[in-house]
C-alpha cells in the first residue's frame, strides 16, 4: 500500500512538472516570447559587464606611479562603468537593495538593514572607487583599490549568478524601464551617481539607450495596438539619446528641456503602451494589502499623484474621508490637546507660513524657553519613511505621541485628552463620523486620535506649485531665472543630489523607500569671527541602535518647497534668509567655513556660484509654493459642557 501511494505521489509530481513546464514554455513562445528575447540579450550584456570588471581588477593590479598607468586605470573604469550601465535598468529593478549596497551606492558608511544591533556597513562598489581613482594620490591607494576591486568582483559574481536564472516577464521589463527614466533624470544627470569622474551626461546616453533597446523589442506588438504611439516612443527615445549625446557639458545641460520634452513623455508613453498590450500591472500580481510607494498610473514625474502618501502612513485610502480629515483639522487648531488648554499643534505649525512658525526654535510650553529645533513644514512632509530631524519615528501615527507628551510641546498625556474630549458631544459627534464602524466604547482612543491627526498631514500635500504647472504643461510659461535655477539645483549647485526630485526632500528615488539624513556641519552662530557646530548631535540621539559616529549632527534632507515662507532655516533656525543658506553650501558646507567636521555627507569643495546664479537658484526655489487648499482652519471649535474650556482659542494661544 505504501508503495502505490509513493508511485502515486510520484506520477502526481511528474505531471504538474510537465503541465508547469507546458505553461513557461507558453509564456515564453507567446506573451513572454519578447520578454524572453530580451532575457537572453541581458544575460550576455551580464558576462561582458563582469569581463569588464576583471580587466578594471587586472589595471588596479598593474597600477604604476606614472601617467600612463593612471591614464589607463582611468579609461578602464570607465569602459566599465559603460559595461554597468548597459545592465542598469534591469539589475536595479530586480535586486535594487543589493546594488545600493554593494555595487553602486553613494560612498558613504551606513547602518546594516534590518539588523538588531548597531553595526556600520562600511561603502562598497564604484563610487568609493571612482573618488580613489580619480584622486591626485591615485597610485598610493592602490592597496585600497585592490581591496575595494576584489569585493566587487564577488558581489557582482553573486548578483549575475542570481540574476540569470531569474525568469523575467514582459510586466517587469516596462517597470523596470519606467523606473529608469526616473533613476536616470534623478540620480544620472545630477552627478549623484558620478560625482568624481564626472561622466554624468556620457553614462546617462548609455543608460537610456540600453533601455530602449530592450524596449524596442516591443514595437511591433505595440504598433498593431497603436502605430502612433509606437512612432511617439520610438521618436522620443530616439531624440532623447541623441540630446544627451550632443549636449555632455554637466554645467551647461538643460535639464528641464531633458525632462518636459524626453523624460516626462517617455514616461506616459511606456505607461500608455503597457496598459494597451494589456500586460498585467505590478498591482494584479501584488497581495491586496500590499502599499506601493509609487502609483504606477501617474503619468509625470512631477503628477499630484506620482506618490502614494498611504505607503508611509497606517491609514488605508478606504478609511480616508473627509469626515477624517475634518476631525484631524479640528484636532490640530485645538489647544483642547494640550494640558493647559491654550496649546496647539497650530501653534507650532502655522498655516500662513507653511505649517511652520518663523522661530529659530519654537517658543516651549508655559513660555519657558524654546524647543531644541526649529519647526519643519508638514506640507509635504508625509513623503518619508521616518519622522523628526532626528528620524527616531518610523510610522507617521507616532511621530504624534511625541509631541502630546514632551514637557516642551503639549505636555500631557493620551488619558488626559480622552477624558476631555469625551465631555463634548460635538467631539463625540466628529468621531462617530469619522469612524462609523466603532462602538461608542471604542470611538475615541490613541488609535482614532491618531489616524484623524495624520490624515489631515496627509491632506497637506500640494504639488501645484508655479513650477509644477510648467513642468507638466499646464502653463506655457515661466520665469526664465526659474528654469536657469532649476538647472542649477539639479546639475552645478548639486542641491538635487540630497533634495530628490520631485519633493525635493531626502526620500530616495527611484522607489523613494528611504529617507537620508546628512552631515552638513551647520552652524551654531551665523557669521562669527570664530564659528563653531551647532552641538545638537542629532540622528546620533535619535535612535539608540543608531548612536554611531557617522550620525553625529547628522539631520533629516527635509523639503526646500515652499522654503519661500518657511525662515529662517536648518534645524536649528541658524539662517534668516536663503541667501544665507545658498552662501553656506556654496562655500562647502562646514568644513568651507573652516570647521572640523569628521564625517561631513555635504562636498566640501566650494560651488563657485557667482552672484547670478545665486539669485536663480532662488528664483527657482520660490516657485516651488503652493499652499492652495491647506489654509483652511475650523471656523469654530467644538463645545465643552465646562465653559471655561469654551475660551480656547483657534489655532492656541501662543
Amino acid at each position: 500500500m505504501r508503495k502505490i501511494y509513493f508511485l502515486l505521489l510520484s506520477l502526481i509530481i511528474f505531471l504538474l512538472v510537465v503541465i508547469n513546464a507546458a505553461f513557461i514554455g507558453k509564456q515564453v513562445s507567446t506573451s513572454s516570447s519578447v520578454a524572453y528575447t530580451i532575457a537572453k540579450s541581458h544575460n550576455l550584456k551580464l558576462e561582458a559587464f563582469t569581463t569588464s570588471l576583471s580587466k578594471l581588477d587586472l589595471a588596479i593590479k598593474n597600477l604604476e606611479d606614472n601617467n600612463a598607468s593612471t591614464s589607463n586605470l582611468k579609461a578602464q573604469y570607465i569602459a566599465t562603468r559603460l559595461k554597468y550601465k548597459e545592465i542598469e535598468y534591469l539589475v536595479s529593478y530586480l535586486d535594487p537593495e543589493f546594488i545600493e549596497d554593494y555595487i553602486n551606492g553613494a560612498p558613504l558608511p551606513g547602518l546594516e538593514r534590518n539588523s538588531p544591533s548597531l553595526s556600520v556597513l562600511e561603502p562598497e562598489g564604484f563610487q568609493v572607487m571612482e573618488e580613489l581613482i580619480f584622486s591626485e594620490e591615485v597610485f598610493h591607494s592602490k592597496v585600497d583599490l585592490a581591496v575595494y576591486s576584489e569585493l566587487l568582483v564577488r558581489n557582482a559574481a553573486t548578483m549575475v549568478g542570481y540574476q540569470k536564472n531569474i525568469f523575467i516577464t514582459d510586466r517587469q521589463i516596462f517597470e523596470a524601464v519606467r523606473n529608469h527614466l526616473v533613476r536616470i533624470f534623478t540620480l544620472g544627470v545630477t552627478g549623484f551617481d558620478s560625482p568624481a569622474a564626472l561622466q554624468s551626461i556620457p553614462e546617462a546616453a548609455v543608460s537610456l539607450n540600453a533601455a530602449h533597446e530592450a524596449f524596442s523589442k516591443y514595437y511591433p506588438l505595440i504598433e498593431k495596438q497603436h502605430k502612433a504611439l509606437s512612432d511617439s516612443l520610438a521618436m522620443k527615445f530616439n531624440e532623447g539619446i541623441r540630446y544627451l549625446r550632443d549636449n555632455q557639458d554637466f554645467d551647461s545641460f538643460d535639464r528641464m528641456h531633458f525632462l518636459k520634452n524626453f523624460i516626462n513623455p517617455l514616461y506616459k508613453f511606456i505607461l500608455k503602451a503597457h496598459l494597451a498590450l494589456g500586460i498585467e500591472t505590478l498591482y494584479e500580481t501584488s497581495p491586496l494589502n500590499m502599499k506601493h510607494s509609487v502609483n504606477l498610473y501617474a503619468e509625470d514625474l512631477f503628477a499630484n499623484d506620482l506618490l502614494n502618501p498611504f505607503y508611509y502612513t497606517e491609514l488605508l485610502p478606504k478609511n480616508y474621508t473627509d469626515e477624517l480629515v475634518n476631525l484631524g483639522r479640528t484636532l490640530f487648531f485645538d489647544p483642547i490637546l494640550s494640558s493647559n488648554n491654550q496649546r496647539a499643534c497650530a501653534s507650532c505649525h502655522n498655516p500662513e507660513r507653511a505649517f511652520t512658525d518663523g522661530q529659530k526654535k519654537s517658543l516651549a510650553f508655559d513660555h519657558e524657553g524654546t524647543l531644541t529645533r526649529n519647526a519643519p513644514t508638514l506640507i509635504n512632509a508625509v513623503y518619508a519613511d521616518r519622522y523628526f530631524y532626528d528620524l527616531r519615528t518610523d510610522v507617521l501615527e507616532n511621530q504624534i505621541e511625541h509631541v502630546l507628551v514632551d514637557r516642551k510641546e503639549l505636555h500631557t498625556s493620551y488619558l488626559e485628552i480622552f477624558e476631555k474630549l469625551k465631555q463634548s458631544e460635538e467631539y463625540v459627534a466628529l468621531f462617530q463620523a469619522a469612524f462609523p464602524e466603532f462602538s461608542n466604547s471604542e470611538l475615541i482612543m490613541k488609535h482614532t486620535l491618531s489616524s484623524a491627526l495624520s490624515a489631515y498631514v496627509v491632506s497637506l500635500s500640494g504639488f501645484n506649485s508655479p513650477f509644477d504647472r510648467y513642468v507638466r504643461g499646464e502653463s506655457a510659461e515661466i520665469d526664465p531665472m526659474v528654469i536657469s535655477g532649476f538647472n542649477l539645483f539639479m546639475g552645478k549647485a548639486a542641491c538635487g543630489t540630497c533634495h530628490f526630485a520631485p519633493v525635493f526632500n531626502g526620500s530616495v528615488p527611484p522607489l523613494y523607500h528611504e529617507s537620508e539624513t546628512e552631515v552638513l556641519g551647520v552652524p551654531e552662530i551665523a557669521g562669527a569671527a570664530k564659528p563653531a557646530i551647532d552641538p545638537d548631535l542629532g540622528r546620533y540621539k535619535g535612535v539608540l541602535k543608531e548612536e554611531a559616529d557617522i550620525y553625529k549632527h547628522s539631520f533629516k534632507t527635509t523639503t526646500v518647497r515652499n522654503v519661500a515662507l518657511t525662515a529662517p532655516y536648518m534645524h536649528n533656525g541658524v539662517f534668516s534668509t536663503l541667501e544665507e543658506v545658498v552662501d553656506f553650501y556654496n562655500k562647502g558646507g562646514g568644513i568651507g567655513l573652516g570647521l572640523d567636521v569628521p564625517n561631513q555627507t555635504l562636498p566640501s569643495a566650494a560651488l563657485n556660484l557667482d552672484e547670478l546664479e545665486v539669485k536663480q537658484l532662488i528664483a527657482f526655489m520660490h516657485a516651488l509654493t503652493d499652499t492652495s487648499s491647506m489654509n483652511i482652519k475650523p471656523a469654530k471649535l467644538p463645545a465643552f459642557t465646562d465653559q471655561k474650556l469654551n475660551a480656547r482659542i483657534i489655532g492656541g494661544a501662543y
